[in-house]
């Protein structure tokens, strides 16, 4: 006999159990095509901003926003649907009280009126309401707080 005509015996004789050994035969296939799809995983949301107000800002409402903008204070502030909003580092945050917690919002999350203004239209148009009205102290709450009666 030749020596392929043993091998191939043995082979034979291991794969149909002659020898008393069981053989195993094990298959892996993969397939790579291109990049592997990245995981992209959502940030969390920003905590709670450190917005710091320490005394009730006076706002003016501006009619051609609809709202009330504060003429005061360390931040632009804006009164509007019984919420605080400030535009601070390029995002928005909300809060009930001009005193926080302030929660960062999404920009499609914010009152469709607010929304409707870029935040450097908003100082521009409180600055020209401001320049035309701002002796008149009616036009002000004075930190009292938003009498709506008044502004109707």
């Amino acid at each position: 006999m030749n020596k392929k005509t043993v091998i191939a015996a043995i082979l034979m004789a291991a794969t149909t159990g002659t020898l008393g050994t069981r053989a195993f035969a094990r298959v892996n296939v993969d397939i790579n095509i291109g990049q592997p799809a990245p995981i992209i995983v959502a940030p969390p949301p920003p905590p709670r901003h450190r917005i710091f107000v320490e005394r009730r800002p006076r706002f003016m409402f501006t009619p051609p926003l609809g709202f009330y903008v504060s003429v005061d204070g360390p931040y632009d502030m804006v009164y509007y649907g019984d919420r605080y909003y400030v535009y601070d580092d390029g995002r928005w945050f909300g809060a009930r009280s001009y005193e926080g917690p302030w929660v960062f919002i999404e920009d499609h999350r914010l009152p469709g009126r607010l929304r409707r203004y870029r935040h450097e239209d908003i100082r521009r148009y409180r600055d020209e309401e401001f320049s035309r009205h701002g002796h008149d102290r009616d036009r002000h709450d004075n930190g009292r707080g938003h009498d709506r009666e008044r502004w109707r």
